[in-house]
């Protein structure tokens, strides 16, 4: 039937008969979707197209691509009151500007326990409470005592640990350790509670799956301790030197135990390290690795010289630490171009001095003076691989195949404002070094040299 035209007022009707209105409107609705869907498409791949600017895209805050100062400068983080806040990838982070008291802090701007944030750090410590700092203040933690021991090599030193992580936040973390560009990265295991910790993050949180070693455990294969450890559990000693302490061989055996899931957790351990190394040679990054031991394996030589009737639990526990950390280290060792350092000689060493290394509760974090040691030990390994500041002559470039020359000094630069300039100040261009931009980032710049002093601006 042909559609009928009726005119009224002067206005032309078109009138369809029933089934010609079903095709016509789903003609119309077909082609403004396909208009729409060709012009998101052109909205999304070339912008330009349409007039756009491609700089001036507004992209939508969400999960696929969260706000970045929203997440750094987030009020609700500051104005909590604990130290530890939850978080859903590593579990738990550290509070951003925690302020500074005897036993922790100051955090900075992003959880971690220093008292700024450097562009370039040389050195980045990755690792838990027992690398944080607990039971002492910053500058008595062993980061802050290695690096001042490290100051003949005028390093910058970062670090980033927090209580409660193992080496699944380890893992996590050396991701964002790269972006320091550091010369070193050390990872500090703990022997406590990284097993059992490490395990749970694995068979716990699906982003971690792929790490499992064993499928056929479970989460619920992880074996339980009682934290803190019941009193019915400590066992106190006073040594023959007036040292006095509490262990608490129970707790820390149940991640040392027999059990599969301490088994799994170690495997996890040494993946994580292989899986760093790999990814720190293309970045020339040295990666260095320690296991840091409980405080009852620390005292266990002290223990056995004073002949002092041990726990059974005691002694089992320091016979398989010591072969869950001698794997773990063998393991290390045979990573090709990764370092190990072992704390535990130096720590029981230490421990057999009259200066007590822990405090006298059932705390298992070291003092000061424990601190001191692990800090003494991982400098002597780490001096030879930390970045030593350029000084003298160098060329810098900056972009366009343009050189500047620089004269570095005191971790300082000048800018020669000439050749001629240079020249006149004793120096010469042949054989000159090139400076990385890395480099250069953690030099202050001191101004131009546009007049001669060869004191003050001319070779050594």
């Amino acid at each position: 039937m042909a559609a009928a035209t009726v005119a009224s007022k002067g206005i032309l009707f078109v009138i369809f008969p029933s089934f010609m209105k079903k095709e016509y409107f789903l003609f119309i609705g077909s082609s403004v979707i396909a208009v729409f869907l060709v012009l998101l498409v052109i909205n999304w791949q070339a912008p330009q197209l349409l007039g756009l600017p491609q700089d001036l895209q507004l992209v939508p805050m969400g999960k696929p691509v969260p706000a970045f100062y929203n997440g750094v400068f987030r009020k609700s983080d500051y104005e909590a009151e604990k130290l530890i806040l939850k978080d859903p990838m590593t579990r738990v982070r550290g509070r951003p500007l925690y302020p500074e008291t005897l036993l922790a802090g100051p955090n900075d701007l992003l959880g971690f326990r220093n008292r700024y944030i450097p562009d370039i750090a040389d050195v980045v410590v990755i690792g838990d409470s027992q690398t944080y700092g607990n039971n002492a203040l910053l500058d008595n933690n062993w980061p802050s005592q290695m690096r001042a021991s490290l100051d003949s090599v005028q390093n910058e030193t970062y670090a980033m640990a927090t209580g409660g992580w193992a080496a699944i936040q380890y893992y996590d973390m050396f991701f964002k350790a790269l972006m320091f560009q550091p010369k070193v990265v050390i990872v500090a295991f703990y022997t406590g509670n990284d097993p059992l910790e490490s395990f749970q993050m694995v068979y716990g949180n699906s982003h971690w799956n792929r790490l499992i070693p064993d499928k056929n455990l479970t989460a619920k294969d992880m074996p339980r301790a009682k934290f803190p450890a019941p009193k019915s559990e400590w066992w106190s000693v006073s040594f023959a030197d007036g040292v006095k302490t509490v262990f608490t061989p129970t707790l820390r055996l149940a991640s040392n135990s027999r059990d599969k899931a301490v088994h799994a957790g170690y495997s996890i351990m040494a993946e994580v390290a292989s899986q760093m190394l790999n990814l720190a040679k293309p970045n020339n990054v040295q990666m260095v690795f320690t296991i840091i031991p409980s405080k009852e394996l620390v005292y266990s030589k002290k223990v056995q010289r004073e002949n002092l009737q041990a726990p059974e639990v005691y002694q089992d526990l320091v016979e398989l630490e010591l072969k869950n950390i001698q794997r773990l280290a063998d393991h290390i060792q045979q990573l090709d171009g990764a370092v190990y350092v072992d704390l535990v000689e130096s720590m029981q060493t230490g421990a057999l001095t009259r200066e007590p290394l822990y405090p006298k509760s059932i705390n298992g974090h070291p003092i000061a003076a424990g601190y001191r040691v692990i800090a003494e030990t991982m400098a002597h390994a780490v001096r030879q691989y930390s970045n030593v500041k350029p000084k003298g002559l160098y060329a810098v470039n900056v972009g366009n195949g343009k050189y500047i020359r620089i004269l570095a000094k005191k971790r300082s630069a000048w800018v020669f404002a000439s050749q001629q300039m240079l020249e006149a100040n004793g120096w010469s261009t042949n054989g000159i070094r090139i400076m990385s931009s890395r480099d250069f980032a953690t030099l202050a710049i001191k101004g131009y040299v546009n007049h001669v002093d060869q004191l003050l601006f001319g070779p050594p």
